[in-house]
């Protein structure tokens, strides 16, 4: 259900969202109505073909949020429940495609990625200090994959496997007069989980969008009262070259298809998927601060509708908008001075109005960018208790901001289309109660099914 959180429930949604792509793109086959029927038999299984067999090399960049639960059970306690931070990425990878059956394929690929994705964390009391910052740079991933051909030139698939990690943690706490600190790189092993649509763009070029979530192992840093397990929400777009391009057919463009699909409509859809909250949080009380980058993650649904005009024969401009159901919860707890300090934020609703542009590398298949307003619903909590005397707030806000991110969409059949989008969403700061504020930020990944009134008319 929208808004349940945990490590657990990410892989699972993940693995439901493939299901249900590849099902649906298994529809024209099993469930879909006369007329579909007729319109898919238009591509011959032949036009498939054995074309997506072969080796690769390609390169990507990307974003992403990396969490960790910290703990520090020091002078100066700092608790928090998903310490987290945001940043870009870039990697490179190689691997191997094999087509079992006209629409199904499985593979492996090798990937090395770098990134600057990290946060920090903080507290201050009188005469004693904290702080923690973490970042992820250097990683690597081995991956199999596996996916249906929703048509010859477009992949739906499920990716997932082990990756490794460093992250670069660095650490100073200050009591008594006496400063102690460390800087350590360790190699954290870890598992991943994603999705992802690759469509090929002519010859032996094609481009991906990828999804994955990574949860890694827990460490303690030696000699510190620093416990620290991270996991990430990535999101990449990469560009692929496959040895001995994709065949014949590849030089037409779309095998099969015909070219006067025309993208001008009204559409209709729901989706589901993933969120990963970052929420800048700042708080002080009496001689007590702390501040903080932390996150949340949960499922999320989504509603959305639009309007796309097909204004030259690669060119699809629109305009859509959404209303989101969601619940990560970011909780830092600071102990220091004698006093407990305690901020929770969480996020319940968030709504879209945006714009999009796009492009058609085949008649089937839509790579567009969005980006516009965006709005949310956050609950604020804070809570303090120091020499006796106990008090809390609660606020209710809404926060403006913006979002912008990549899609790929492509026909099932008839008027069906699914798609795959990421979005990086930013909003404005807001004080909860005097010398306490948030800013949120978000990341998301949604699968969408729509249906287009008049398609392929």
């Amino acid at each position: 259900m929208p808004g349940q959180a945990g490590c657990d429930s990410v892989p699972v949604v993940l693995l439901r969202l493939v299901a249900f792509t590849l099902t649906a793109a298994a529809a024209p086959f099993v469930g879909a109505g006369a007329q579909d029927r007729a319109r898919a038999v238009d591509i011959p299984a032949s036009a498939f073909g054995p074309s997506w067999t072969g080796f690769y090399v390609g390169a990507g960049f990307g974003a992403g949020a990396l969490e960790s639960a910290v703990t520090s059970t020091g002078t100066v306690g700092l608790t928090v429940d998903r310490s987290a931070g945001s940043g870009i990425l870039a990697a490179v990878y190689g691997g191997v495609d094999y087509q079992l059956l006209p629409r199904a394929l499985v593979g492996i690929l090798v990937e090395g990625t770098w990134s600057n994705i990290g946060g920090s964390a903080s507290a201050q009391a009188p005469g004693v200090s904290a702080s923690l910052t973490r970042k992820a740079d250097f990683g690597w991933s081995a991956l199999v994959r596996a996916g249906v051909l929703a048509h010859p030139t477009t992949l739906l698939y499920l990716i997932g496997g082990y990756s490794g990690q460093n992250l670069r943690t660095d650490g100073t706490a200050l009591a008594g007069g006496a400063l102690a600190g460390f800087s350590r790189n360790e190699y954290f092993n870890g598992w991943t989980i994603g999705t992802g649509v690759e469509t090929r763009l002519g010859g032996g070029w094609s481009t991906k969008l990828e999804y994955r979530y990574t949860q890694f192992e827990s460490k303690a840093a030696p000699g510190t009262s620093f416990v620290v397990q991270p996991t990430t929400h990535t999101a990449r777009v990469g560009l692929t070259y496959k040895f001995g391009s994709f065949g014949d057919d590849a030089a037409a463009g779309v095998a099969g298809e015909s070219p006067a699909r025309d993208w001008t409509g009204i559409y209709l859809g729901a989706g589901a998927g993933a969120s990963a909250s970052i929420n800048r949080l700042d708080a002080s009380f009496g001689n007590a601060s702390s501040s903080l980058d932390a996150g949340g993650h949960a499922l999320l649904g989504t509603v959305f509708a639009g309007y796309d005009f097909h204004v030259a024969p690669r060119l699809v401009l629109g305009v859509l908008g959404d209303l989101t159901w969601t619940g990560p919860q970011s909780l830092q707890t600071l102990n220091a001075g004698g006093g407990t300090f305690t901020i929770t934020s969480r996020t319940n609703m968030s709504w879209d109005a945006l714009a999009r542009v796009g492009f058609l590398p085949s008649p089937s298949t839509l790579l567009y960018a969005a980006g516009g307003y965006t709005g949310e619903h956050v609950t604020t909590t804070a809570s303090a208790s120091v020499g006796g005397f106990n008090a809390s707030a609660t606020q209710d806000d809404v926060v403006n901001g913006w979002t912008v991110g990549p899609g790929v969409e492509t026909v099932i059949f008839g008027g069906w289309t699914t798609r795959l989008e990421y979005r990086y969403s930013r909003f404005e700061r807001k004080a909860v109660t005097a010398g306490t504020s948030v800013q949120p930020s978000m990341h998301t990944v949604r699968a969408g099914l729509a249906y287009k009134f008049g398609a392929g008319k």
